[in-house]
């Protein structure tokens, strides 16, 4: 199965907090995140996760898309080749890990394959 269908037959849950502090969430409606892929504030997750892939090859399990100090991120639940269950925390805008998160040592450079 190649990584493309995979994305289509996983269930996206897309939720926007307010900030890091929030205690209650909002569910973000698809036409929402589309408006901010459209608009350039944030990659689409299909493009976040090819990034993702050349450091953390695997499938995806979920996916939720917040906003925290202004800032859009990705946190992102994936089975690693080795099956390993990993949370990444994505910089929405780059398609990066956050600067404050280490990778999981089950993660690993694909391209150094």
């Amino acid at each position: 199965m190649n990584f493309i269908s995979l994305i289509s037959t996983t269930v996206l849950t897309l939720i926007l907090l307010g900030t890091s502090y929030a205690s209650t969430s909002i569910e973000l409606e698809h036409n929402q995140a589309k408006k901010l892929v459209s608009q350039g504030k944030i990659l689409s997750l299909d493009l976040t996760l090819v990034h993702v892939q050349q450091y953390c090859a695997g499938k995806l399990i979920d996916a939720h898309l917040y906003q925290a100090q202004g800032r859009w991120s990705y946190d992102l639940r994936l089975k690693t080749l080795e099956g390993e269950l990993v949370s990444l925390s994505i910089d929405a805008a780059t398609g990066q890990l956050q600067s404050d998160q280490q990778l999981p040592l089950t993660c690993h450079d694909t391209n150094s394959k």
